[in-house]
């Protein structure tokens, strides 16, 4: 059956349209990552809801005025209640060659309970004392009477986990430089304990997952040897696990990192 030139060119018209639509709709996919990471195919699943219900006050903070730095907030392990926290202002980037990083361990953090209020000092700043800071409802920040706000997990991933292996223990997961971390592994509590491990992680924008690394942290070597006669045999201690921010993923849960062995550690 033969055509006429205006029904083909109408034809051509319509794929010439659809085209177009599919390809906005995937710029607008590529160009906006955040709409990608926010799309969720299904309700939350029980477990990612127990764990969002149960993040609290702990985790990593950053401070807009000390962008290369971080702040830890976590509960004290004593009976005296409370928190503590590690502060660093990092280094800043016009900063003399040769000045070193300065870190604020144990720093007292008072919690008022049944409130939002965490009571600061930062006397060993050379600040006030008694500086009273508001945690918002979400629990994601930390507002200062001066209008400074702390943002909790400005980097996605960064956060206190707990294994469940080490009940007493903690994993301070944050940014070191670009897709590179640092964590902090502790299995007793004690600080005494920990130890800190490097890292790198893959895009967040990967959907349902992203993948971590974390090495010299098994003290076991897998080995691979490349495809190429002459390559040597590359032995490297690296533990994968699976990052989720998916309310609704069955298979990894909101604010956990999965590993091959089914060890999961959670977000707090």
């Amino acid at each position: 059956m033969s055509s006429s030139p205006s029904s083909s060119q109408s034809r051509r018209d319509v794929l010439s349209n659809a085209v177009s639509v599919a390809a906005v709709g995937l710029s607008a996919l590529l160009l906006d990552p955040n709409t990608a990471v926010a799309f969720k195919p299904g309700p939350p699943t029980a477990q990612s809801a127990a764990n969002k219900a149960a993040e609290s006050y702990q985790g990593v903070y950053s401070d807009p005025n000390h962008l290369e730095g971080y702040r830890v907030i976590m509960a004290s392990s004593g009976k005296g209640g409370g928190a503590t926290m590690t502060l660093s202002d990092g280094v800043a980037k016009d900063a003399p060659e040769g000045t070193e990083e300065k870190t604020y361990k144990n720093i007292p953090v008072a919690i008022t309970e049944g409130s939002n209020e965490l009571s600061f000092d930062f006397s060993f700043k050379g600040g006030p004392k008694g500086v009273v800071g508001i945690l918002s409802n979400d629990k994601q920040s930390i507002t200062f009477p001066d209008g400074n706000t702390w943002k909790k997990n400005a980097n996605q991933y960064d956060g206190i986990y707990k294994d469940a292996n080490y009940p007493n223990g903690y994993r301070i997961i944050r940014k070191f430089k670009s897709t590179k971390t640092i964590t902090e592994v502790n299995n007793t509590g004690n600080p005494k304990d920990s130890i800190f491990i490097k890292g790198n992680h893959g895009s967040l924008f990967s959907i349902p997952t992203a993948a971590f690394a974390f090495y010299d942290y098994t003290g076991k070597e897998t080995c691979t040897e490349k495809l190429c006669r002459s390559c040597e045999v590359v032995c490297k201690d690296e533990l994968v696990g699976q990052f989720s921010l998916q309310e609704s993923n069955t298979v990894f849960s909101y604010g956990t990192i999965t590993f091959p062995d089914k060890t999961i550690w959670t977000r707090i």
